[in-house]
């Protein structure tokens, strides 16, 4: 592609593009599966256990197996074609998911059945699902993937605020009746990943074939050599060559970790409280309400702040979950949540897009699923050590030191040079991999 034909792309919005809507479509189709069959998953496996503890497992095991998935996955979609692994991603989990509907239709379903489903959807997650934010710097240019990274996430709000009680309402008509449409959605990914047209394989970025202009620039940083390496490990080398990387990543990882805590912190402390359900719920409505108004503010903020002071404006407002040790109430906690969360979607954007684009397309997967691994590792430390603070400390100290940690963590996040130095968006089209 050359330099010019990538300038005029570039001024356009991703909805014109057509390989994006596409890929909207069947990653849009993945997301809303994955949640309505996850929670509906939560549920089958209570009402046929009838034990919190065997419940809990199932879960436990669910993460524990795509996190095992991460790596090797990282490492597939970084030789294999991306599109082929979406399609296959697609088909493995809607054949899983009909064998589930017909286990519960027969009411063959038991607890063994449900740990080996735990195990399949658990390592199929981890093998593929991050294949899709993987392809997407693939299909649109600099520019636009701030846009597009806001769009995806203005997504997501909705379907945090819908997906649950739609879930919960289609497992009342019938057990079976989640599962059977979450299927049909993965189906409804592999059908639509085809019509991809980009070339989705892992390639080069400094490869003469990946562009039209054989004088192309070899990118900045580049060390000598070829850059196709095939080690499993090379991901976690990318980031010992890039401190500044690791900087931005490791800050996102710590927030991610807090608002984990924080939010595991309130709802535990809900449930103790003998608070009804429905109630609780509406702490998470606040979180999407939050996530969904803010993804209104990205466009403005990008087009004015460089990506860097973008992403320090947002972490601030999220020092928000300072208020929430001095209430109990569900309904000002929602309102806390709403705060919370009110700049995540531009933060994400910003930092989602820089990230993309200063990966190198051959190292992406395997980049990619380290931050991912290390995620899912600490999110899950956050909710045991949740309950360990509330029991210990009570709810007014275990918010409070959340909240302090919170603080810290921003005040870490203004001193990274890594964040700061985030250009402004128009300045994403030039950017090249770091290597």
């Amino acid at each position: 592609m050359t330099e010019k034909r990538q300038e005029e792309e570039s001024t356009i919005s991703p909805w014109r593009v057509r390989d994006y809507r596409s890929w909207f479509v069947a990653d849009t189709a993945s997301a809303l599966g994955t949640t309505i069959g996850g929670f509906a998953f939560t549920l089958v496996a209570y009402a046929v256990s009838h034990d919190v503890t065997t419940a809990g497992m199932v879960g436990t095991v669910f993460a524990l197996c795509e996190g095992l998935g991460t790596l090797p996955g990282g490492h597939l979609s970084d030789r294999i074609d991306r599109k082929k692994l979406m399609i296959v991603f697609g088909l493995i989990s809607a054949a899983t998911l009909c064998v589930m509907t017909l286990a519960l239709v027969a009411k063959m379903m038991s607890a063994p059945l449900l740990f080996l489903f735990a195990i399949v959807r658990g390592l199929t997650s981890g093998v593929f699902s991050n294949v899709s934010n993987i392809i997407l710097p693939q299909i649109v240019t600099g520019n636009q993937l701030v846009q597009a990274y806001s769009a995806n996430e203005s997504r997501d709000a909705c379907i945090q605020l819908f997906s649950k009680p739609l879930s919960g309402f289609l497992y009342g008509l019938g057990p079976e009746i989640p599962f059977l449409i979450n299927a049909v959605l993965y189906a409804l990914m592999s059908v639509a990943t085809p019509l991809i047209r980009s070339d989705l394989r892992p390639k080069n970025d400094a490869s003469p074939s990946d562009s039209d202009d054989s004088t192309k620039k070899t990118p900045r940083n580049h060390i000598g050599g070829s850059s196709s390496h095939s080690s499993l490990i090379e991901g976690f080398a990318w980031y010992t060559r890039w401190p500044q990387a690791v900087s931005v990543f490791g800050s996102v990882l710590l927030l991610n970790c807090v608002l984990t805590l924080m939010v595991s912190i309130v709802i535990l402390n809900q449930q103790m409280l003998n608070i009804p359900g429905w109630q609780i719920g509406l702490i998470s409505t606040g979180s999407g309400v939050g996530l969904l108004s803010g993804s209104f503010l990205t466009t403005p903020l990008a087009n004015r702040l460089t990506g860097g002071r973008t992403v320090q404006v947002s972490f601030i407002i999220m020092v928000g979950c300072a208020l929430q040790p001095f209430t109990q109430n569900t309904y000002l906690l929602a309102g806390c949540m709403a705060i919370m969360n009110l700049m995540v979607v531009p933060a994400n954007s910003v930092l989602g897009a820089y990230a993309s684009l200063i990966i190198p397309n051959d190292l992406r997967g395997r980049v990619f699923s380290v931050f991912s691994l290390f995620n899912i590792t600490l999110a899950s430390l956050a909710s045991g050590i949740a309950g360990i603070m509330l029991s210990s400390l009570g709810y007014m100290i275990a918010a409070a030191t959340t909240a302090a940690i919170m603080t810290g963590t921003v005040l870490l996040a203004f001193m990274s040079n890594g964040i700061r130095e985030i250009p402004d968006k128009a300045a994403f089209s030039n950017l090249e991999p770091w290597r």
